[in-house]
């Protein structure tokens, strides 16, 4: 008995080897598969002169491992050295020679594995051999397998010194290691192998003979078991396989196999004339399996009918649908096809081929590689190509989209993101490269100002991808990995979060109310409602009846937000402040038409009045006219009812709630970034007490007409003092003291946590 190590692991065990017959076939893919992951001191592999660039490419399989490559007679002189153990994979008829050769070569403790069908003949050729520990294999696979998980190898009992590490080998990568007597294992073979391929070279030369169209009228109307059983028996008439079927019917009995195949045939076509006896005839044939058996053979068959059909069903699907394909040709996973399938038939496909250029740089026509395949200079056309359904490998969606990041280039962008102080640049950066479509991401440079840091990562974008639309992504990929924080009491026990913001929505104020709802949410709250409004007295009216409104209070960019402060001093609601949110602004700049910004120069810009402030350095660079209005999004909805040229200024990726409008310049803003601080407001009763912030961010926010008003309160001692002024005098103070009374005219909102530095961030909950 053979002892077997743990999987993975060899025994003691030869330190070279020897492979003949390496260049393809059995003895290729067992190097390829087996012996290429064991730790070999040395590796010789031998053929004949005229598969050299095989042999070579065999022998990339062992990385660093010295290989020496050629036929018998080129490497003699490595075959002295001890330690070897030789495999030979070579045709039976060359065999006897072969190992002559060896025995004279290699030194006598080298043990030998022969690779043959048949086991009588193997130890017949090996006792020429006497001297030397011997092991006849057969592996009962195809060499088209991709490993050996779950296919059984059958072994003689070894002749010799037996160590094990041959069984270990094939047990520890997921085989299974059979070991037969000559007699046992050419006994079943006789059926296994013999008699199925004599089956199916019956059954091929009865449909040739047919007389009908192969194509054009069998092909052409097969079933799933016709094709599976004319597929088995086409592989059988392949010409390497000649001298194999011959050595297999010499070797195993094939003129038994012949007699019963013809008992067998016989006594069907007794049963097929008398339809009577036929289902007896079925039946006693069916009584011969165990149940068992029976099941597991009709579900693997089940499962390799299926298996055949799902390649041309999901060639058919993809071309249904229009989609893109990807194929390797059989055998050769490093080469790669993409394309659009203009034509399929039963027998073969045309691709419409879009992948082009070499492997890392490559690009793909279709869609937005198309304007990215310019941007590389790849300018070929397209090509179609034919190919037959049996001789390529069709990639899973899965499959496609790893193969595509490597095979295509990657188009460089340096992208900058406005993300809280406290997150470092290199955190930034982790996050964009765990992204689809990103093949690299380095750190170019941070720079941080008061409550933000702006951070700047070189991209490598893959380049069938929009440009655009992926940096979007990846900033909204980023802001999900790093939220702004918030500091706000929660609503009343009991109460139903109702919020108004300063529509329409895609407004900044409908960003900061829902980053307030999640916030909500995040902690137990539901059902909480957002809706619109046409103004800011509006959303303070909603506050009358219990309601929460969110109002722009300051940005980090333009200042104070008057109407925001005129429309708080205006109104005589009760109310107070509960908290505050922080959202990061960016502005770009969009047009109805892909036009230049030299186009538009002097045209007409619509935006909120915020906006336009923030971005005057742009509106003076190219002299326009600045034109305010509601939001936002009434600016990008005027460019839809103009005829004429004009730019609005909204807030960066809107393009994607309004298809109809198209960037002209991204990042717009005279900084590199602001923030906007909004103030959640309400009737005193609309809060709890506060559960974010500690007592020394606690701020107390007063609102006045003028700063005369509040003067003489303001740095009356120690403490904290923030004084915030508009062109019209309104003033927003902060202050960390305690303040008993205020003059008529000035609003006291309460206290809220509030720092002119951003506070350290919270990660949003998974």
């Amino acid at each position: 008995m053979i002892p077997t190590p743990e999987p993975g692991q060899r025994s003691a065990g030869p330190s070279r080897l020897v492979v003949v017959g390496a260049a393809a076939g059995m003895g290729r893919w067992l190097s390829d598969h087996l012996f290429a992951d064991l730790p070999w001191q040395q590796v010789v592999l031998i053929d004949t002169a005229q598969s050299a660039t095989l042999l070579a490419a065999a022998a990339s399989a062992y990385g660093d491992t010295p290989v020496r490559v050629g036929t018998l007679a080129e490497v003699t002189d490595e075959l002295a050295r001890p330690g070897f153990v030789i495999c030979v994979a070579v045709p039976d008829s060359a065999a006897p020679g072969v190992l002559a050769e060896l025995d004279a070569l290699v030194q006598h403790d080298a043990p030998i594995v022969l690779v043959s069908v048949g086991f009588v003949w193997a130890t017949d050729v090996l006792s020429a051999v006497p001297g030397r520990t011997a092991v006849a294999l057969h592996p009962l696979l195809d060499t088209s397998a991709h490993s050996l998980d779950g296919q059984t190898v059958c072994a003689t009992e070894v002749r010799g010194a037996a160590t094990g590490w041959l069984a270990g080998a094939i047990t520890g990568r997921g085989g299974i290691y059979t070991v037969l007597s000559p007699e046992q294992h050419d006994r079943s073979m006789t059926y296994v192998l013999a008699m199925a391929h004599q089956s199916l070279l019956g059954f091929v030369t009865a449909v040739a003979d047919s007389g009908l169209d192969l194509t054009d009228e069998l092909w052409a109307t097969r079933t799933p078991l016709f094709e599976a059983l004319l597929g088995l028996a086409v592989s059988v008439l392949e010409e390497n396989q000649e001298v194999t079927l011959t050595h297999i019917q010499a070797s195993l009995r094939g003129e038994q196999a012949a007699a019963e195949l013809a008992a067998a045939a016989e006594s069907v076509s007794a049963a097929v004339a008398n339809r009577e006896a036929l289902p007896a005839r079925v039946s006693a044939t069916r009584e011969v399996f165990t149940g068992a058996l029976f099941d597991t053979v009709r579900n693997t068959a089940t499962a390799t009918l299926s298996a055949g059909q799902s390649k041309r069903a999901t060639l058919a699907r993809v071309r249904r649908l229009g989609g893109l394909v990807g194929l390797h040709p059989s055998g050769r996973p490093d080469k790669l096809r993409v394309g659009r399938l203009v034509e399929l038939t039963p027998v073969h496909l045309v691709l419409e081929e879009l992948l082009v250029g070499p492997k890392g740089a490559a690009a793909l026509l279709h869609g937005p590689g198309v304007r990215n395949a310019a941007r590389l200079g790849r300018r070929a056309g397209v090509v179609r190509t034919r190919f037959g359904i049996g001789h390529v490998e069709v990639l899973s969606d899965a499959e496609l989209e790893v193969a595509l990041d490597v095979w295509l280039a990657h188009v460089r962008r340096d992208i900058r993101f406005l993300v809280p102080e406290s997150v470092a640049g290199d955190g930034v950066a982790s996050v964009v490269r765990e992204q689809r479509g990103v093949g690299a991401a380095q750190l170019v440079s941070e720079a941080v100002r008061t409550g933000q840091r702006a951070v700047v990562i070189r991209t490598g974008i893959r380049a069938d991808l929009d440009l655009d639309q992926t940096i979007e992504s990846l900033r909204r990929a980023v802001e999900v990995a790093y939220a702004w924080p918030h500091g706000v009491s929660r609503p009343a026990r009991g109460r139903r979060a109702q919020l108004r913001y300063l529509g329409p929505p895609g407004s900044f104020s409908e960003y900061a109310a829902r980053q307030f709802a999640v916030g909500l949410t995040g902690a137990g709250e539901a059902d909480v409602q957002i809706e619109p409004t046409d103004s800011f007295d509006e959303v303070i009216d909603h506050t009358r009846g219990g309601g929460l409104g969110v109002l722009p209070i300051t940005s980090s960019a333009s200042g104070l937000v008057s109407r925001a402060v005129r429309a708080l001093l205006g109104s005589d609601a009760e109310l107070i402040a509960g908290g505050v949110v922080d959202v990061a602004v960016r502005f770009d700049a969009y047009a109805a038409a892909p036009v230049s910004l030299a186009e538009l120069r002097g045209a007409p810009v619509f935006s909120h009045p915020q906006a336009l402030a923030q971005c005057a350095s742009f509106v003076a660079r190219w002299g326009l006219d600045p034109q305010p209005c509601a939001s936002t999004t009434d600016a990008l909805r005027r460019l839809r009812q103009r005829d004429a040229p004009a730019i609005a200024i909204a807030s960066s990726g809107a393009e994607g709630d309004h298809p109809f409008v198209h960037v002209v310049e991204r990042e717009i803003d005279d900084l590199s970034g602001s923030i906007t601080r909004f103030l959640i407001v309400g009737r005193p009763d609309a809060f709890a007490d506060h559960r974010d912030g500690s007592d020394p961010t606690l701020r107390r926010i007063v609102l006045a007409p003028s700063v005369a008003a509040i003067a003489h309160l303001v740095g009356r001692g120690a403490g904290f003092d923030e004084l915030l002024t508009d062109a019209d005098g309104q003033c927003l103070w902060v202050s960390s003291q305690a303040i008993s009374a205020l003059p008529d005219g000035v609003r006291d909102l309460g206290s809220v946590p509030w720092s002119p530095r951003t506070p350290v961030v919270r990660p949003t909950p998974g």
